[in-house]
């Protein structure tokens, strides 16, 4: 099991966010990620991503310009760039610091295949959140609040998870 993984498992009953993303989530390790450059940025992204898919990573960092320490935005602005960019809400940690995990997002091009674009970290875990519906109604927050984040938005009282029965009232 990754750290990020580990961290949120052995703490879920601490939080109704990590609760969440334990029931959820699923792993990324180190071995299937790569850091690298892509449109001037240093990002993480999964180690199988083709040439072409690599050229849409490169269109949508250009077209959103992510910003440093943004990753709830980043990643809901990707979605909304590609809709393939699936967003993901969860943990991630770095190998060299034993800290568990810090709440991250990131996107899974189709699912399947890690993209960060705000930062690189070593291990991530998290959940795929892919209802347009839920997507749409965050983002439209994000942007009239400033306020961005699906599972852990603390600007609506955690509505996500309480409409899924992590949250009392």
């Amino acid at each position: 099991m990754n750290q990020a993984a580990y961290h949120v498992q052995a703490t879920k009953e601490q939080s109704p966010v990590r609760e969440f993303v334990a029931d959820h989530g699923r792993p990324i390790d180190r071995s299937d990620i790569e850091h690298v450059t892509i449109a001037g940025r240093s990002i993480a992204v999964a180690e199988d991503l083709t040439e072409t898919e690599r050229e849409l990573v490169a269109d949508a960092i250009r077209s959103t310009e992510p910003a440093i320490k943004a990753c709830f935005a980043n990643s809901l602005e990707l979605w909304k760039y590609d809709e393939r960019f699936k967003y993901t809400e969860g943990y991630a940690s770095l190998s060299e610091f034993d800290v568990g995990g810090f709440e991250h997002a990131w996107t899974m091009l189709d699912g399947e295949k890690l993209v960060d674009v705000t930062t690189t970290f070593d291990h991530y875990f998290g959940a795929v959140i892919t209802d347009r519906a839920t997507l749409q109604h965050y983002y439209d927050i994000g942007k009239e609040y400033d306020i961005y984040g699906v599972v852990g938005n603390h600007h609506n009282r955690f509505e996500f998870l309480r409409e899924r029965g992590y949250v009392d009232g």
